[in-house]
């Protein structure tokens, strides 16, 4: 009979992960190769991405012909024979493992030579690491750095777009190396006051897990010639948050980066200094960027009268502040541990292939909190408070396509919430972030 070989290929999906099979036929008691069919694996091998080969698994088998025991032997050598020609290759010998079934499981029937000649065969299963995304999404969004100049031997008192003022001590800041910065200093700027804005810039408000309610974000940095400086042993810069209506208990927390590009927040043993309730602050802006602010006690803001030119637009805004300070640079919320008296723990039902990142954002509670994965990798959100109403969203970027799913809850007790994320844009997931505010 004419010797003959046939390869067929079928690649499925399962998981994350393609799985490539394929079927190597044999000839009546044979379980050698022929040079055909050697030309047509070494094709296949040729376009493997080995390095995300997991393992290859190897299955001989034979037609119901002959002794059983005698068809166990053939269907092994048929493996092995197998075996020996992807290891000749190039694929490593480790990752490939061996089963032989002899006839014991046709995938076709015994009764002619067709059905036969499909039984003498080598399944060949290439099996494939899952593929790793990566979610890109907050490369898609910056904040605006604002910048500003100072001197080091003076006070240097800076007031972001967004309220919030900062004042730095004259001769505060230093060099990594111990050395004190001179002349010029230059501070960067960002303010996180906004959901959108915190939701953008991958920020929560949650410390070590808990629940914290924030009177703002910023992010500060000084340099001095393009070295980065810090506050020197014992100096303090001081912060006018330009929330309104702030709690009177509200503390600095100070930002902490993690591995997984979040900010995790602790007290670091700095608290509070805030102004009484019946504080009032109030500020007035000219038209060529001045600022002029005054804090009075026991009145209500009002517009006051200045010595200035009368082509000067004033404009008077009135504000309620709480005044922080901070032994630090870098990231520092206004912060308060927010009280819950009946908690529960939320199940995120969502398919976790593209890596999504989880928020949790309340609506009369500024407040945002972020889930985690658990052993049985379930995404969790935990010790959030029952009754609330808040926007359950899921989002991610892999591969420059954005993917976005969104929910209006009220929290119930031990609930699970199914997420279903759908392809979007960057400009229609922008426009969703500022319905948060």
């Amino acid at each position: 009979m004419k010797r003959l070989v046939l390869l067929a290929f079928l690649v499925s999906a399962v998981g994350f992960a393609q799985n490539l099979k394929e079927t190597v036929l044999f000839d009546y008691d044979k379980f050698f190769l022929t040079d055909n069919a050697k030309s047509k694996l070494e094709a296949v091998v040729s376009k493997l991405e080995v390095s995300q080969l997991k393992s290859v698994e190897l299955n001989g088998n034979t037609d119901a012909d002959g002794h059983s025991k005698y068809n166990i032997t053939l269907s092994k050598n048929r493996a092995n024979e197998v075996l020996n020609y992807l290891v000749s290759q190039g694929i490593p010998g480790e990752k490939i493992q061996l089963k032989f079934d002899g006839e014991n499981k046709p995938v076709a029937e015994n009764a002619n030579e067709t059905g036969k000649q499909q039984n003498r065969r080598v399944e060949i299963t290439f099996v494939f690491t899952e593929k790793e995304y990566t979610n890109t999404i907050f490369n898609q969004f910056e904040k605006e750095s604002q910048f500003f100049t100072g001197k080091s031997n003076e006070v240097i008192t800076i007031t972001g777009k967004e309220g919030t003022k900062i004042t730095i001590p004259k001769n505060s800041l230093k060099k990594a190396n111990g050395k004190f910065a001179i002349g010029k200093i230059d501070i960067e700027l960002q303010e996180f006051y906004k959901k959108s804005d915190a939701v953008a810039a991958n920020l929560h408000t949650m410390s070590n897990g808990i629940m914290l309610e924030s009177g703002g974000m910023v992010y500060i940095k000084a340099t001095s010639k393009g070295d980065e400086l810090q506050l020197k042993k014992g100096a303090e810069i001081t912060l006018e948050f330009a929330s309104k209506d702030n709690p009177n208990d509200m503390q600095t927390f100070y930002g902490y980066p993690k591995e997984d590009k979040t900010v995790d927040w602790n007290t670091n043993d700095n608290f509070v200094t805030t102004e009484e309730e019946n504080w009032s602050t109030y500020a007035v802006f000219y038209s060529d960027g001045r600022t002029q602010r005054d804090t009075v006690y026991g009145e209500s803001p009002k517009k006051k009268s200045f010595n200035r030119a009368t082509t000067d637009t004033e404009k008077v805004k009135a504000i309620s502040t709480t005044i922080l300070t901070s032994t630090k640079l870098g990231w520092i919320n206004c912060d308060r541990f927010y009280e819950i008296k009946d908690k529960t723990d939320l199940l995120v039902d969502i398919d976790l292939k593209y890596k999504p990142e989880i928020r949790l954002v309340f609506k009369d509670i500024n407040s945002i909190m972020s889930g985690y994965i658990d052993k049985n990798n379930k995404l969790i959100l935990g010790g959030i408070p029952v009754g609330r109403k808040a926007t359950l969203m899921a989002f991610s970027c892999v591969e420059n396509e954005v993917y976005f799913a969104t929910k209006e809850i009220v929290i119930d007790k031990d609930a699970t919430i199914g997420l279903e994320l759908k392809k979007t844009s960057v400009a229609e997931f922008k426009t969703v972030l500022q319905q948060l505010n």
